[in-house]
């Protein structure tokens, strides 16, 4: 299992694709604080050149961080199925399990370490090209980036069940969609009528990340994670989500054919 933990490090560590998404994703995060310092440098008294709105925008942003996840899956999952290289794999001794675990291993290292290079990229272009609104809110981002972490592991380990149980890309990716945000938007929105359903949708990660609400007189949102109620439970549903899709994920790969 190890050699084959090492044969996966080593390939990740020289594929283009991962270097391609990582500093793509930095440039974006540099590009949108650049502009917001540009525009407000040309604009006399504007109200978001500052770090209080650049940051809120961030972590108000979490659902679409979860969304960027797909891609990471599909560069480290590395098109097994298509090109045929799970089967040599498994002929070559390699167990499903080691698989499994090694590729989700492989997903959650560089899901952090993206994670914190592209905050990183973005705080600190923040701090360079905009006004300082105070520390209260550099530690609101920092919170929310810990606090979601769990949250989009989740997101990681649904995308590597359903790329480990289908073999076509969009489809996984569609199933990812319905599970991921269609189901719990449903679920909010019967949750209207149905108390019940209310609850099950507020434990829905992507329905977590959207949730807040605002205090008029600190004048900023207040997101689910900022209690710390709020901030126990993203790590609760985190635990509970990977757990649970990556057993399942992982005993319907032992019964599939590979081709």
């Amino acid at each position: 299992m190890l050699n084959y933990i090492k044969s996966e490090f080593y390939r990740n560590i020289h594929s283009k694709g991962n270097y391609i998404f990582l500093f793509g994703s930095m440039a974006f995060v540099v590009f949108l604080n650049v502009s917001l310092g540009m525009f407000a440098n040309g604009q006399e008294n504007f109200p978001y050149g500052n770090t209080r709105f650049s940051f809120s925008g961030f972590y108000a942003s979490m659902g679409i961080i979860m969304i960027i996840c797909l891609p990471l899956v599909s560069i480290v999952y590395g098109q097994e199925f298509k090109n045929h290289t799970l089967k040599n794999s498994v002929s070559y001794g390699i167990s499903r399990s080691e698989i499994y675990f090694t590729k989700f291993l492989m997903e959650v290292v560089i899901c952090i370490i993206d994670l914190i290079l592209i905050s990183a990229a973005y705080i600190i272009s923040a701090y360079v090209m905009l006004e300082n609104s105070g520390i209260i809110y550099l530690n609101d981002l920092i919170r929310a980036i810990v606090a979601c972490v769990p949250l989009f592991l989740v997101s990681v380990i649904v995308d590597h069940c359903l790329y480990f149980i289908l073999e076509n890309e969009i489809t996984a990716g569609v199933y990812w969609a319905i599970i991921m945000i269609v189901i719990p938007k449903l679920l909010s929105m019967a949750g209207r009528k149905i108390e019940v359903l209310d609850k099950i949708a507020s434990y829905m990660p992507f329905n977590i990340m959207g949730a807040y609400s605002y205090d008029e007189s600190a004048k900023r949102a207040i997101m689910s994670w900022s209690t710390q109620e709020g901030f126990v439970k993203c790590f609760v549903v985190g635990i509970i989500g990977v757990i649970v899709f990556y057993t399942l994920g992982l005993l319907l790969f032992k019964k599939r054919e590979i081709k």
